[in-house]
Formats: structure tokens, C-alpha cells, sequence
């Protein structure tokens, strides 16, 4: 058997019993999306880092241990002045150097970045940029200062740019995720969980259906034994511990949410958005609030709000 290699490590992983290939994952790696480099600088590190699409990776990392100025006066003052500043230049030299192991393509001896992100201290961004070899210094996109290094630094670089590299994946939900959550914030017009977001979704009553990509819901079409004119639609996570089935009721129609929700979301005139759990604020969305939520046409009231009797299993009539 041949091993495929994808062109980029897959963000999540997927097992899933199925009668079809799941080649979802793959399918976006085909897609045009463009690559964009951060550096991120300071007095203790600089770190590297690209984004494509949602797959964000930090390549490398350097440390460093920079003498701070000495605030004594006399005759060591300039000595010391002097080993600092050695030091600096040292240390700009080797990270400029990184930059263009990382961010060149030896066989063509071009950027293999469509532009590079520089973030970190004022004054090492500077000499930095200055040191900065010219085929890449003519596509840095943007300069921003940065309170942190790192990782932490990435991410705030990433936040500061969100205008200038708004086409890519990574910051468009990172930007998109923001908006909700201070919709929310605000107690907007919003909703959230599958009973909810499902009831707005088929009432029409739903603008933007923003949803995990790997929601791992199963939408059931059930009809009751003794009432066959009694049906009920029932959303189960399979990853929680089902109930016995009830004899009372039987399963007509069981297949992915997922799947229902690609075939059918036009039909009600929403607008669908996939987010990953890969960045800060998509992990938030699905471990804090399950993964599904949406933006509303207008205040409704929603079965959660009005109704105390809804089932635990998360079921509306059809």
C-alpha cells in the first residue's frame, strides 16, 4: 500500500466509521491560500513563525541573554556600552541570517512567504529591518509593536494585522470569533448549542451559522410506535453516553448534522462559516459554548428561553 503525504500537517484528526473517504481535510490543502511569515523579536528571544490557511507553526525559536545598559558612570561605562552593543549586533546578524534560511527558498533563491509580519521590541525591529535582507525586507506587509515574545507575541502580532492579512483563514476567524463573542458580550442577537442554533437555523430566523468543523452531532428522524403522526428530530453527541433506546420510538433517518446542515442551510437563507479549534478563540468557541452557535435576523425567543420541558437529548418537532 502507498502512503500518501499531505502537503501540510492536517490541523485535527479524524476517525470515523463511514461508507465514503472523509477527504475533507485534504480538499482545503488544495485550495489557493497564501503563506505569511511573523517574526517575532525581543531582548530575550525571536521566535518564527508562518500561517496558512488555519495551520499556523512556529519553525524556530532562538534565545539570547542581552547585557542590559550599565547605569553607572567612569571609565567602564564605554566598555560596557561597547560589549552591549557587540552583542546586539551579534545577535541581529544571527536572526537575519534565520530569516533567510526560513523564508528563502534555496532552489529558487526567492521568498517562499507572500509577505513577513515583524513584530517585537521598538528598537530591535528597527536594526532588525535595517539588517534585513532586501528580498525579503520589500514584503514585509507590517511592523507592529508587540508587549511579548514568543508565542504570546504571535498571537498579538496576529490580532494587530488583522486588516492587512484579513484573506487569510487564520484571521478571519480570529476576527470573525471576536465579533460574536462581543455580540454576546453585548446580549445581542445571538444564539447558541444545537437546539437553539437548529431552531433559528430552520425557522429562518438564522443570518450566520458559525459551526466547528469536525461537530460531531447525529441528527435522528424519529416516529412514534403508537402515534405515527408523532415525529421528533433528536441531536446526539456520540461521544457522551446514549440512553437505552426507548421502545417507544423508531429511527427512520440517521446521518452526520454536519452532513444535513451542507445540504440543506441554503434553503433557509443562512450563511454558513466553519471555524477549526486550532486558534486561541476557536477553542473557545468549541470547548466553551459546544461548538455551534449563530447570528439572529432579529430578537427572537428561543426554545431554551421559553420552554421547560425540552428533552435532554435536544429534540424539536418536524
Amino acid at each position: 500500500m502507498t502512503a500518501i503525504e499531505p502537503f501540510l500537517p492536517l490541523p485535527s484528526g479524524l476517525y470515523k466509521c463511514d461508507s465514503k473517504f472523509h477527504t475533507e481535510g485534504l480538499h482545503e490543502q488544495l485550495s489557493d491560500q497564501q503563506t505569511y511569515g511573523f517574526v517575532i523579536i525581543d531582548g530575550s528571544m525571536t521566535s518564527f513563525h508562518t500561517i496558512h490557511g488555519n495551520n499556523r507553526q512556529t519553525i524556530f525559536k532562538i534565545g539570547v541573554s542581552l547585557p542590559p545598559k550599565h547605569g553607572r558612570g567612569g571609565q567602564s561605562k564605554n566598555r560596557f556600552e561597547r560589549i552591549r552593543e557587540e552583542k546586539r549586533g551579534w545577535y541581529i546578524s544571527k536572526v537575519t541570517a534565520l530569516a533567510v534560511q526560513h523564508f528563502i527558498n534555496p532552489s529558487t533563491s526567492l521568498p517562499n512567504v507572500e509577505g513577513i509580519v515583524l513584530g517585537g521590541s521598538a528598537h530591535l525591529k528597527e536594526q532588525f529591518l535595517e539588517k534585513l535582507d532586501p528580498r525579503l525586507s520589500k514584503i514585509v506587509v507590517a511592523v507592529v509593536d508587540t508587549q511579548y515574545g514568543g508565542e504570546s507575541g504571535f498571537y498579538e502580532a496576529v490580532q494587530l494585522t488583522q486588516d492587512q492579512l484579513s484573506n487569510i483563514s487564520f484571521v478571519h476567524e480570529q476576527k470573525l470569533l471576536g465579533n460574536f463573542f462581543e455580540v454576546i458580550s453585548q446580549n445581542g442577537l445571538y444564539c447558541l448549542g444545537v437546539e437553539d442554533t437548529m431552531y433559528a437555523l430552520t425557522s429562518g430566523l438564522l443570518e450566520t451559522l458559525i459551526l466547528w468543523k469536525n461537530f460531531p452531532h447525529v441528527r435522528s428522524e424519529v416516529i412514534s410506535v403508537m402515534n405515527p403522526d408523532t415525529k421528533k428530530v433528536l441531536f446526539v453527541d456520540p461521544s457522551l453516553k446514549q440512553p437505552e433506546e426507548s421502545v417507544e420510538w423508531n429511527v427512520v433517518n440517521s446521518g452526520p448534522l454536519l452532513d444535513w446542515i451542507l445540504e440543506h442551510y441554503k434553503e433557509f437563507g443562512a450563511e454558513v462559516v466553519f471555524v477549526s479549534d486550532q486558534t486561541s478563540s476557536g477553542s473557545q468557541f468549541v470547548k466553551g459554548f459546544g461548538g455551534i452557535g449563530g447570528l439572529l435576523r432579529f430578537e427572537v425567543s428561543l426554545p431554551s428561553m421559553t420552554s421547560e420541558e425540552v428533552e435532554e437529548d435536544f429534540e424539536y418537532v418536524w
